[in-house]
């Protein structure tokens, strides 16, 4: 009777290691996502800063050519700032969106690295152990002194 018990027990834990080895490669897959969509909005958003300075070094060539001519004033918006490009602020617009998504995606990879249901057996386990160790070792103490 006690072998059938040891068998269902058996199977009870392997079951129980099946269904830890299935989130662990669920984890898994969605950190490689996770890396692969944080590089491709990486290199989004480079090629984006990139736009963007092309943009703004191309504004005051056009408006040196007109220094030669006159010198006028830029016309300011309506915040005190020079009038953006459109496209530009477009860009920035889609850059911050892309900061705001690189953020989730490193909160996403930084938790449930660590939690405590992965360390729980362990914990329980070493401190069992440590234990009985302290036991033995004041019982083999006191029968020694």
């Amino acid at each position: 009777m006690t072998e059938i018990s040891d068998w269902s027990d058996l199977e009870i834990q392997l079951q129980e290691t099946r269904e830890f080895l299935e989130k662990i490669e669920q984890r898994l897959h969605q950190v490689r996502r996770d890396l692969r969509e944080k590089q491709e909005l990486e290199a989004q958003q480079e090629q984006m800063r990139s736009q963007i300075q092309e943009i703004a070094d191309a504004s005051p060539r056009n408006s040196s050519n007109s220094r030669n001519s006159k010198i006028r004033r830029k016309p300011k918006s309506q915040n005190g700032r020079s009038p953006v490009h459109p496209l530009q602020e477009s860009l920035h617009q889609q850059l911050e969106e892309i900061n705001n998504r690189l953020e989730q995606i490193e909160a996403e990879l930084e938790s449930r690295l660590i939690s405590w249901s992965s360390f729980r057996e362990i914990f329980w386990q070493v401190v069992r152990f440590v234990g009985i160790g302290i036991v033995i070792g004041v019982i083999l103490r006191s029968c020694a002194g």
